[in-house]
């Protein structure tokens, strides 16, 4: 009876109230991702890297939009290869489009929800 109640009472973990959401790449000019809940307890975290079709760290430059509830609430530019931000946002469902004009670009990250940065 005692082991039923130790593993029926796990303590929560940062993975398990983490919520991410991956760039779904296609050969488009714009990516997204998912919509992903933040809660006030929680740090929207916007990670981005672009690669060129070689694979190698991607130096043009690009913009992404964040969303709210499905609505536009920022346009940033980034052009070292990579965007890293912590980003200060109320409670919502957030989404990121990112946008290529040429096609010959691939990016990984996305967006995610947490206290600490990551991303899966």
């Amino acid at each position: 009876m005692a082991m039923g109640l130790i593993f029926s009472q796990s303590q929560p973990t940062a993975a398990s109230s983490r919520k991410t959401s991956a760039l779904q790449n296609a050969s488009q000019t714009s990516v997204s991702t998912r919509r992903v809940t933040l809660s006030d307890t929680h740090q929207l975290h916007v990670i981005i890297t672009a690669y060129d079709n070689n694979q190698n760290v991607s130096h043009q430059r690009y913009s992404y939009r964040l969303f709210r509830n499905g609505k536009r609430i920022a346009v940033r530019t980034f052009s070292d290869g990579h965007a890293t931000n912590v980003i200060s946002a109320r409670p919502g469902n957030y989404s990121l489009r990112v946008y290529d004009q040429q096609k010959q670009v691939s990016f990984s990250g996305g967006i995610s929800t947490s206290n600490q940065p990551h991303f899966v």
